[in-house]
């Protein structure tokens, strides 16, 4: 069972990636970027990152823009499941995972592999429509 930072809501719905083989501090940067945002814009940041038409501090983070793609694409389809139009990202939180290692390299010592957790809640966004104009 996965525990997330906040409560979830009837209207909310929630996807996880645990144990992803991406750089914790690189995620931490990328989702503090993404977070509270419309969902189509997020994916859109993180395709534009990954086409290297828009970088953070001058890097583009590929391997870890393509696992928090996944994510979104899987919170994504549960909003779809459930019913809410323009889910917008409420909360996206990321974690160190668990520690693997890789026996018998760097002479017999082994090395240590990166893991993460990434925890996503989506929430009903705002409709979008044409803007009444006031009468005089």
């Amino acid at each position: 069972m996965v525990k997330y930072p906040v409560e979830v809501g009837k209207d909310e719905v929630k996807a996880a990636g645990i144990g992803l083989p991406i750089s914790t501090k690189n995620t931490v940067l990328i989702c503090k970027k993404i977070n509270r945002m419309e969902l189509n814009k997020a994916k859109r940041f993180l395709q534009e990152m990954m086409e290297r038409r828009r970088n953070i501090k001058g890097r583009y983070y590929n391997k870890t823009c393509n696992g928090i793609m996944e994510i979104l694409e899987s919170a994504e389809k549960n909003a779809e499941y459930k019913g809410i139009e323009n889910p917008v990202i409420r909360t996206i939180s990321v974690e160190k995972g668990p520690v693997r290692r890789r026996m018998k390299r760097r002479r017999s010592f082994g090395s240590f592999l990166k893991n993460t957790n990434i925890k996503i809640i989506l929430k009903k966004g705002k409709k979008k429509g044409v803007k009444n104009e006031h009468k005089k």
